[in-house]
């Protein structure tokens, strides 16, 4: 009798002191495991400002200049403008800095964009053969607006 009561007092003990430790110790390791963040892997901050000065006071003249008629959009895919397939996208000017629609018809009536790598010559075909004006702007350089009022349609 005394063996059994010692032996139950030893399985309660060892119960309590070696298995609910044991558990209690994987569950919070697990814890840690799933709910640990990743920010020390990758270093991602936040961008303070979008546009370079001279991109937004350029954004904003121009969309003061085309009014309430149209819309401007900013650093579009290709493929957005156009239907086609990936490589076809891979192929031309993959990014146009400005595209200037039309509110009522939603109808592209302006590209604004730097075509001036050999890679986009494909894409300056494209806007003509769909009689889509085209304004060629190099980046960083001064602009002229009167240029621009005079390429958006009435």
């Amino acid at each position: 009798m005394i063996t059994s009561v010692f032996l139950s007092y030893a399985f309660v003990y060892s119960v309590l002191f070696i298995v609910v430790p044991f558990i209690l110790v994987i569950f919070i390791m697990t814890c840690i495991k799933f709910f640990k963040t990743d920010t020390e892997d990758h270093a991602i901050k936040f961008k303070k400002m979008l546009f370079d000065t001279q991109s937004f006071n350029f954004l904003k003249s121009l969309k003061a200049m085309v009014g309430v008629k149209y819309d401007v959009c900013c650093n579009v895919p290709i493929d957005t403008v156009f239907e086609m397939d990936a490589q076809t996208a891979a192929e031309n000017h993959t990014r146009l800095d400005y595209v200037v629609i039309d509110h009522d018809s939603s109808e592209v009536k302006l590209v604004i964009s730097d075509f001036s790598q050999q890679d986009d010559a494909n894409a300056k075909s494209l806007f003509e053969k769909f009689n889509i004006k085209l304004v060629e702007i190099a980046r960083g350089k001064p602009y002229d607006m009167q240029m621009l009022k005079l390429s958006l349609p009435v």
